[in-house]
C-alpha cells in the first residue's frame, strides 16, 4: 500500500538558524578589530593602526597595502 504524502520538513528554522550565526559572527568581528584599534591607539597615540593578525589561521596571507606582519610567535 502506498503511503499517504507528507510535506517535506521545513528547511526555515534550520535557515534562520545560519543566518543568526553568521550575523553573530559579523559582529563579533567587527567588535574585536574595534577594541584592538582602541587599546593600539591608546598605546600609540597619532599613528596608524597596523593590520590586525588572523587568530584562527595559521597558514600564509597576502597584504596587498601595508607591511608585512612578524611571524606568529
Amino acid at each position: 500500500m502506498v503511503d499517504p504524502f507528507k510535506r517535506p520538513k521545513s528547511f526555515t528554522p534550520l535557515v534562520t538558524i545560519y543566518i543568526c550565526a553568521f550575523y553573530t559572527g559579523v559582529i563579533g568581528a567587527a567588535i574585536t578589530e574595534q577594541l584592538y584599534k582602541e587599546k593600539y591607539w591608546e598605546d600609540h597615540p597619532g599613528e596608524a593602526v597596523p593590520l590586525m593578525r588572523p587568530k584562527f589561521y595559521g597558514g600564509p596571507w597576502k597584504i596587498y597595502k601595508g607591511t608585512v606582519l612578524p611571524p606568529n610567535k
